[in-house]
């Protein structure tokens, strides 16, 4: 049991997720790059005699190209023109086709990468994505470069906020909205003292969260982490106040989303700040979503502080297998 749990704990961990995600995308891949395609086409769209048949081919840049091909239906059976079934670099290929009963199977093939979409006259009849490994590798480096050229853009946007923080502090602002907040700060960790270092940084995480300044607000949250570690006294488990520190940051409230404005006037928004209503009602949503779950869980046994602590216990052998009978003298 315990090397069942040892192995969810790691198929769960972020890393892992993201690292089996781009296996499955690279195997997909591969077997998009060496398979041919095969389409399903319902057998009453295929007529008696001749068929025209169009592949629309839409790449990356959105270029359209459009391939025709003609297709001929006799009984139970279809002809392929044999100019059709060449292998060529310049258009797809038509491999074979084959009736199953309610459909037919047409299988294809091309070199060319991007969304298709398949004609039989003037009625589409699929769509689909052709991805090869060029493509998967150009659109790595496309996407790499993108969002290199959105990090500077953001650089701009975060010195200015930074400096309009600076300010605020040096006015007294940030100190106001922390006394301000204070009331709020003791009811979600009511096990900090109010003199403790932990205090005044979890205040002003939160300050600099509300205000939109995520970068601001990570290092007094990584303090405040920090501080709270010293008040734990079960150092290899997470007090209660690490949990509502963490699902508050997680959740994100804030009255001026800078680090999303800045994003998307980068991007080449024209109006970056029509989100702010939006994102202040999605915030509130999750926020007070996150604590409530963390007061509610928190209530509960199999959540509890005492019952993690006494499972790290159990796994360092101080305390006994639950289910396991022991006597009075440990016998």
């Amino acid at each position: 049991m315990k090397l069942v749990g040892q192995f969810f704990r790691y198929l769960l961990n972020i890393n892992t997720i993201w690292g089996l995600m781009i296996l499955v995308s690279f195997f997909l891949c591969l077997v998009q790059h060496y398979l041919p395609t095969t389409t399903v086409i319902a057998t009453d769209r295929l007529r008696e005699g001749e068929n025209d048949l169009t592949i629309r081919i839409t790449d990356r840049k959105k270029e359209t190209r459009e391939f025709h091909y003609v297709v001929t239906r006799e009984g139970g059976e279809v002809r392929l023109a044999g100019a059709d079934q060449q292998p060529a670099s310049d258009r797809p290929w038509l491999i074979a086709m084959a009736s199953t009963g309610p459909a037919w199977l047409l299988k294809w093939d091309t070199r060319a990468d991007g969304e298709y979409e398949m004609r039989i006259g003037d009625q589409p009849v699929a769509t689909g994505r052709l991805v090869t490994l060029q493509s998967l590798t150009d659109a790595a480096f496309d996407y790499a470069r993108s969002g290199f050229e959105i990090a500077l853009g953001l650089v701009a946007a975060m010195v200015l906020f930074l400096g309009l923080m600076k300010v605020g502090e040096q006015a007294g602002i940030v100190q106001l909205v922390a006394r301000l907040v204070h009331p709020v700060v003791r009811f979600l960790f009511p096990d900090v003292p109010r003199d403790h270092p932990a205090s005044g940084a979890i205040l002003m995480n939160i300050t600099t969260s509300v205000l939109g300044l995520g970068n601001a607000a990570t290092p007094f949250g990584l303090k405040a982490m920090q501080e709270l570690q010293a008040l734990n006294p079960h150092k290899e488990v997470a007090s209660d106040s690490h949990v509502m520190l963490l699902g508050y940051n997680t959740a994100g409230f804030a009255l001026l989303p800078s680090t999303l404005l800045a994003l998307r006037k980068s991007a080449g928004c024209t109006d970056p700040f029509e989100v702010i209503g939006t994102c202040m009602v999605a915030g509130a949503a999750s926020t007070i979503t996150a604590i409530v779950m963390v007061k509610l869980l928190a209530r509960l046994r199999v959540f509890s502080l005492s019952a993690a602590v006494e499972e790290l216990m159990r796994e360092k052998g101080a305390l006994p297998v639950a289910g396991s009978s022991v006597g009075r003298n440990g016998q």
